[in-house]
């Protein structure tokens, strides 16, 4: 891990993400915005990236970390696995969104994905779980199937179709 080189960055270390109780969870969504705010000046200043594309990233990061990370599951941001992205977006955001899409699910992981591959620049995860997640973004093809069968499920088939993809 790389050391954190600004003052911003000092305060961007992993174990400032952990929290107990309500105090600690307002004090690292204060954080995560913060963190946020930076993630989306790095894109704005990559030659590959529009203003508006930032934006959306940052945007799908946002709402992925503090909706779902701190908020549901009250988990440290950085201790995220590939199988609870895979929960947040074939279980999580299907049954918590009034009209689930495949649009708007791609450009949250799009976030998604930039925003671990970012924390994998700076060190605050391991190359490999940023490539697991990665993995785990891309895999559109099945977060479609997820929501069509959502979609399809009739009387009691729900409990069948949380187990299939736990969202925590």
């Amino acid at each position: 891990m790389k050391p954190a080189s600004t003052p911003v960055e000092q305060s961007i270390l992993p174990d400032n993400f952990f929290m107990n109780d309500l105090n600690e969870e307002i004090r690292v969504d204060q954080l995560c915005q913060s963190l946020l705010k930076n993630f989306h000046q790095s894109l704005l200043g990559r030659d590959d990236c529009t203003s508006l594309e930032a934006g959306s990233m940052a945007g799908g990061a946002d709402y992925f970390l503090r909706d779902y990370v701190i908020d549901t599951l009250r988990a440290n941001i950085f201790h995220i696995t590939a199988r609870q992205v895979r929960g947040f977006a074939g279980n999580w955001y299907i049954h918590r969104t009034l009209e689930p899409n495949m649009k708007e699910l791609e450009a949250i992981l799009k976030g998604v994905k930039a925003f671990y591959n970012y924390c994998v620049e700076n060190g605050w995860i391991a190359t490999a779980t940023g490539r697991d997640i990665a993995e785990i973004c891309v895999d559109l093809d099945y977060f479609h199937r997820r929501i069509d069968s959502f979609h399809a499920l009739k009387g009691d088939d729900y409990l069948n179709w949380c187990e299939q993809c736990p969202f925590k």
